[in-house]
């Protein structure tokens, strides 16, 4: 049987498919895909597809406590891999990588995967995820971009393509060009999430402030309700509010949609909320009890060591509260993973090479340390993309980094990274009032 996109799919119940089908639909529009996925399963065990796409949705989490379902669906579609066609086959190796640690040689093989099936919209959303945790900017945008000549216009999900494209010129330096892709992403389907979020993300990036705001607003009931976006589209918000000195509507906000309370303690939706925590605390506002709040619910993944994009913003909530000992065990616990984890491991090296320096520079930031935080950021900037995020993700970093310097009273390298931000955003409102602050050093 043929799936939505055409390809030989090896199933042979026409319920199965069409479940997957609905899956693969609600995913890309990040709508919670379990109940569909589910049911394929339910109707046959042993779907080859179904099983990858439920171990691809595991793995997407970044939580380690998602990895034995990944790798149970792992066993299940090799165990079919015999009767599976050689894209299937390519799928399951694929998902076998990633659930052993190799995002990398996962990333590759999805890329192999798509030279020859262009058209697999699971490759291509799941490689579209991998490229973002590895923080592979050019493989953001030249996956999609290689892959949508050979996709019909007429394709009920080509907007979505669209978006994703954004998305990977935003990230690759084309801002124009990503806001025209957004802006026809959206037009296609309002319900486009990852659309919605590839163009706040451009708008940032240009330094389109209020017209950033006002469409974060205008497009709050679709971005708002019924998806996994909710509290990483909220925060793009809140940082547009961020540059319009708007602080009490950012407290607000996060309390409403980025960390609400009983919030569940899901990763992603954890590092939203300390990239906003952190950046109010950065310019000394009172958030009250929320660093608490947020570090309490990180207890629940604090020792995982399993993505350090994860780890970094575990330890800013953390140092925000005044945990230090809790901060120190995170570091303590990746420093052993550093001297004796699995070299092999994706992780291990952005945990190595950058992840651990940056909790570290973050706790001595929190420590007043402001010398040993600048000396620990200033060689990685330029590799911070090493472990994973995007761009305005990471700048919660450079933040770090200038109010270092500024606190040390570095007054000359202060004044070198205002100058850089200047230049590739003038009309940030932070930027300036950045440059007031070097010239009262």
């Amino acid at each position: 049987m043929k799936d939505l996109t055409g390809l030989d799919t090896t199933v042979h119940s026409a319920d199965a498919l069409s479940a997957f089908n609905e899956a693969v639909n609600q995913l890309i529009l990040f709508q919670d895909p379990m109940d569909a996925a589910q049911r394929a399963l339910e109707t046959e065990p042993d779907f080859v597809m179904g099983q990858v796409f439920y171990g691809y949705v595991h793995l997407w989490s970044t939580d380690k406590d998602d990895l034995a379902a990944a790798r149970t669906a792992l066993a299940a579609c090799s165990a079919a891999a015999a009767r599976a066609n050689a894209r299937e086959r390519l799928h399951i190796r694929a998902l076998e990588y990633w659930a052993g640690g190799d995002l990398w040689s996962a990333s590759q093989l999805l890329d192999a995967l798509l030279y020859e099936y262009p058209t697999d919209v699971l490759a291509l959303m799941t490689g579209h995820q991998l490229d973002f945790f590895l923080g592979d900017a050019m493989n953001l945008r030249g996956r999609v971009a290689r892959a949508l000549p050979f996709w019909d216009r007429q394709h009920p999900l080509w907007g979505c393509l669209l978006g994703m494209y954004s998305f990977g010129l935003e990230e690759a330096g084309e801002y124009r060009r990503a806001e025209e892709a957004a802006l026809a992403a959206v037009e296609a389907n309002e319900l486009d999430i990852w659309g919605i979020h590839a163009l706040a993300h451009t708008l940032e990036m240009l330094g389109e402030y209020d017209r950033g705001s006002a469409f974060m607003a205008r497009s709050e009931p679709q971005w708002a309700v019924n998806n996994m976006m909710i509290t990483h589209n909220a925060i793009h918000y809140d940082l547009f509010m961020l540059e319009q000195h708007r602080l009490d509507d950012i407290v607000r906000h996060y309390d409403r949609d980025v960390h609400p309370a009983g919030a569940p303690p899901l990763p992603m939706a954890l590092v939203d909320a300390s990239s906003v925590l952190w950046r109010l605390y950065l310019e000394n506002v009172d958030t009250g009890s929320r660093f608490r709040q947020l570090a309490a619910n990180w207890d629940h993944k604090k020792d995982q060591q399993f993505y350090v994009f994860n780890d970094a913003h575990a330890i800013m909530a953390y140092a925000g509260a005044g945990d230090h000992r809790a901060a120190a065990e995170v570091l303590d616990g990746l420093r052993r993973y550093v001297a004796g984890g699995d070299t092999q491991e994706t992780n291990y090296r952005m945990t190595a090479e950058v992840g651990l320096p940056v909790c570290e520079a973050v706790n001595d930031f929190a420590l007043g340390q402001y010398g040993s935080a600048v000396q620990r950021l200033l060689p990685l900037r330029y590799r911070f993309h090493h472990f994973g995020g995007s761009h305005v993700q990471r700048d919660v970093l450079e933040r770090t980094l200038l109010e270092a310097a500024l606190r040390d009273g570095n007054k000359a390298l202060a004044a070198s990274l205002v100058a850089e931000r200047i230049g590739s955003r003038p009309h940030s409102t932070y930027n300036h009032i950045k440059q007031e602050a070097v010239l009262a050093l």
